[in-house]
């Protein structure tokens, strides 16, 4: 009995040695890691339109007219895997 209490008092030690470390995420540095991830929110979002502006210009045929008049579902899944991959690039480099 005496050995468990021991262990229950060593546990409490550490736990409240632990809740006294400050945190390294002080309310400052979190407002710069919001703004960041929004800064960089908006640039992957451009630079998705890049991507998509350049993959219509390289087209022999213009895509906006084949998803809206023709409803060329091939062009539709093409431009989605386009975005997705473009999208899955920039996450990966701003990781």
């Amino acid at each position: 009995m005496m050995r468990v209490t021991s262990l229950v008092v060593v546990g409490l030690k550490a736990s409240w040695a632990v809740a006294q470390v400050p945190s390294t995420l002080q309310p400052p540095a979190l407002w710069w890691e919001l703004l960041a991830s929004i800064l960089f929110g908006l640039v992957g979002i451009i630079l998705a339109m890049v991507g998509y502006k350049v993959f219509e210009w390289i087209t022999p045929f213009s895509v906006a007219d084949e998803l809206q008049r023709n409803q060329n579902i091939a062009v539709a899944i093409v431009v989605a895997a386009l975005i997705i991959g473009i999208c899955l690039m920039m996450a990966a480099v701003i990781r």
